[in-house]
């Protein structure tokens, strides 16, 4: 669903600075900000096309004349609505408004995991994640100056999940139990029973999302125990936590085998034998994959001069 609300953003210093430690870019803001577009104001629209959570293809005409911060929501999304202190998931794809090239050639459709605090998101930002719906993706025009040059950035962030969201799959029986508090939070227990001997996966959400493939980064929230014990084992859900950024080739064989085709939006209960986890334990995990990046196929965006069609 597209609306065009455009809200307004407060002095870009903040925001700048934000970007810069995200985007790798030394920003300083430069230009006063408005509350609407005056009567007359030719700036060029900025078109983003693609579903979210896929990289989108953003399209105008550079270079773009230097005008007001201004953020737009392109799709309103209807997850939950993000709260001071809470964990936050945003995709991040930014534009140079001078040449329509991406931002020092970084990776297109960037995960970052944050907490939605001023410290982290920027004094800036932070009024407007607050209150956004996850699920939403948000346009952002913001002037900067850097290297006594002034021009526009342009920024797509998509607003991601925090936690599975799909068709509910019913589990085989016999493996451990999981129950699921409102907040999103998983706990499992184990049956009193000798735990199996291969690797098991079974899908308790199944998302609609990207299939997770070889070499990508994975962000999930998860919780896990060791069988023999009840002990936990680690938890992205706990107090002061964001979820967490894998690189799937680089973590332990069941987990990476275990969430290999699944999909995003998905909630995975696997089954870990001690061989391919710590060679100790068996872990018993409850994951719920929230996005994927990178790996051999990653799409390439074109810049964004190409086709604009605009006078």
């Amino acid at each position: 669903m597209k609306r065009s609300s455009t809200r307004a953003v407060r002095a870009p210093r903040v925001l700048a600075a934000w970007l810069a430690a995200v985007l790798a870019l030394v920003l300083l803001g430069a230009c006063t900000p408005g509350n609407k577009k005056a009567q007359g104001d030719t700036t060029p629209e900025v078109s983003v096309t693609g579903t979210f959570g896929s990289i989108p293809v953003v399209t105008f005409r550079p270079p773009l004349p230097l005008t007001e911060s201004s953020v737009e929501t392109l799709i309103e999304g209807d997850g939950r609505e993000l709260a001071d202190g809470g964990p936050v998931v945003l995709t991040l794809t930014a534009y140079d408004g001078a040449d329509g090239e991406l931002v020092d050639n970084r990776q297109v459709g960037e995960v970052r995991t944050l907490m939605l605090t001023k410290e982290d998101v920027g004094e800036d930002l932070y009024p407007v994640l607050v209150g956004a719906r996850e699920g939403s993706r948000l346009l952002v025009r913001q002037p900067v100056h850097e290297k006594g040059t002034d021009r526009m950035l342009v920024l797509v962030i998509d607003v991601r999940y925090t936690r599975a969201r799909g068709e509910p799959v019913t589990p085989a029986e016999g493996l451990p139990a999981v129950e699921v508090a409102e907040d999103g939070t998983p706990s499992i227990t184990v049956p009193q029973a000798d735990p199996p001997g291969e690797l098991v996966v079974q899908p308790l959400i199944r998302g609609d999302g990207a299939q997770v493939r070889p070499g990508q980064d994975v962000t999930v929230q998860y919780t896990g125990v060791a069988w023999e014990s009840g002990e936990p084992y680690d938890s992205t859900w706990a107090a002061g936590k964001v979820p967490r950024t894998l690189k799937l080739d680089e973590t332990i064989p069941g987990l990476r085998d275990g969430l290999l085709d699944q999909t995003v939006g998905s909630q995975v209960l696997l089954v870990i034998p001690p061989a391919q986890a710590r060679g100790t334990d068996t872990l018993v995990l409850v994951v719920d994959i929230l996005a994927v990046s990178g790996g051999q196929d990653a799409s390439v965006v074109p810049p964004a001069t190409s086709g604009s069609g605009q006078d």
